[in-house]
């Protein structure tokens, strides 16, 4: 259980796709990095083990929505349970699911960098998690300028 690894959490669509390429930065930088991940799909980036998270919130429909993040939420914790006996999570990297903000929190709380990276598909507004996020993260990146405005403290990156 010594060595290190990072915390992945990406959600399906454009999530994935912009965790795909930040790994794929992240091994040219760092060869020998390891992960695991969390996801609400399959995973298909090469993860040490992943674990599938249901979303914790149905965008499209209100009436469920409380009694799924109630679920979700006691998943992930079991979860982020599971991940420290198994492995030295050094910290979190996430593209912006809501599934990310519980673990994030947990993670925290332990002392691990938490990094944030809010959707690509973000020019004016900030996601319900980014504005969590905001305040939770150690690191907040945007990867439109005009995300700046929105959250002051956070980091241009541009696209990945």
């Amino acid at each position: 259980m010594s060595e290190k690894v990072i915390l992945v959490i990406y959600g399906r669509g454009g999530h994935q796709e912009q965790m795909r390429r930040l790994l794929i930065q992240l091994r040219k930088a760092s060869p020998d990095m390891k992960f695991v991940s969390i996801a609400d799909v399959p995973d298909k980036l090469g993860s040490l083990k992943h674990l599938e998270c249901p979303e914790p919130r149905d965008k499209f429909a209100k009436w469920g929505s409380p009694f799924k993040l109630c679920y979700a939420a006691s998943v992930s914790l079991v979860q982020c349970f599971r991940l420290t006996k198994q492995f030295n999570i050094s910290g979190i990297v996430s593209t912006g699911p809501g599934m990310a903000v519980l673990p994030s929190i947990f993670f925290r709380l332990l002392g691990k960098h938490v990094v944030y990276i809010e959707s690509w598909s973000r020019f004016f507004t900030g996601s319900l998690t980014g504005h969590v996020m905001y305040r939770v993260s150690h690191s907040f990146y945007v990867q439109n300028r005009s995300m700046s405005k929105v959250f002051p403290k956070a980091e241009y990156a541009g696209r990945l």
